[in-house]
């Protein structure tokens, strides 16, 4: 039977992937036995000129598929957005269903469609994509569309996708409640039960879950952004004389320590680490 790996949110360009990290990642798969890979979405920022360049080296050395997440989307017309969403990979004894998802403010049912758009547009990264449609039109299309590939996909059924997909998820935090809305809908979940889907991977939250709701196994191993990986923590706890002003300060914490001989010692021993932290394997 095939050996599937999913990741999420590589984040190829802002955590600066270069040869070390490219082969850091294939070694860790092979040795794990992998032998088909899908990316859950967020790879970059630019999907052109460095998502695709990626995705075409990896693609040399390790069977991969993808979809998109909202940074991947910058840049590009709807048009190649629909193209690429919503497919079925039949793997041998099981299906991979992958899609990005979308958003319909239902995790934060507390505030008007308006207060959620002007707040969207007012900082939240998405306000730079050209998407047509409302946001709710959007689920709803995307939920049309997982629905529709369910019915034809082989059983059973594995789900990639990069939204959030239950509010059991959502951060109960004053900090998050700002930008919920944005996360994902709480109305593919039972779209999972209709259809008796048992596993669903997701990711953009950059938090990692692993929890049983109804049934469906849902995981979330995004990798994120290099300030709130794992490796961060761990070099502290290893080196507390780094350990500079308030912990919760991911972004000075990690510039403070990003370039000491002794962090990126440390980051390339523990790199394979953090990757395999950050995969979920299904046989």
């Amino acid at each position: 039977m095939t050996k599937l790996a999913i990741m999420s949110d590589l984040h190829i360009d802002v955590n600066e992937f270069g040869a070390f990290e490219r082969d850091t990642l294939l070694s860790t798969l092979k040795e794990a036995n992998v032998d088909h890979l899908h990316l859950a979405g967020d790879l970059s920022n630019d999907f052109q000129t460095i998502t695709k360049p990626f995705l075409a080296d990896l693609s040399q050395d390790i069977s991969l598929s993808y979809n998109l997440g909202n940074h991947d989307m910058l840049g590009l017309d709807e048009s190649i957005i629909q193209k690429q969403d919503g497919q079925i990979i039949e793997l041998d004894g099981y299906s991979l269903i992958h899609l990005a998802g979308w958003y319909d403010y239902g995790f934060n049912p507390n505030k008007t469609d308006g207060e959620h758009l002007a707040s969207k547009n007012f900082y939240w990264f998405d306000r730079k994509l050209n998407r047509p449609l409302s946001d709710k039109s959007l689920t709803e299309q995307s939920l049309a569309k997982l629905d529709e590939l369910l019915l034809q996909a082989q059983q059973p059924v594995i789900v990639a996708m990069h939204f959030v997909p239950h509010s059991s998820f959502i951060p109960n935090h004053p900090y998050f409640a700002r930008f919920s809305a944005f996360l994902g809908s709480p109305d593919f979940h039972p779209l999972f039960l209709k259809h008796g889907v048992k596993n669903v991977v997701f990711g953009h939250l950059h938090h990692k879950h692993n929890q049983v709701i109804d049934g469906i196994h849902y995981q979330a191993r995004p990798l994120g952004y290099k300030r709130e990986w794992q490796m961060v923590q761990s070099f502290l706890k290893t080196y507390p004389q780094y350990l500079k002003g308030p912990t919760y300060e991911f972004a000075k914490r990690y510039r403070f320590i990003k370039s000491l001989p002794e962090f990126q010692a440390f980051y390339r021993q523990h790199l394979a680490k953090e990757f395999l932290q950050s995969i979920s394997f299904f046989n």
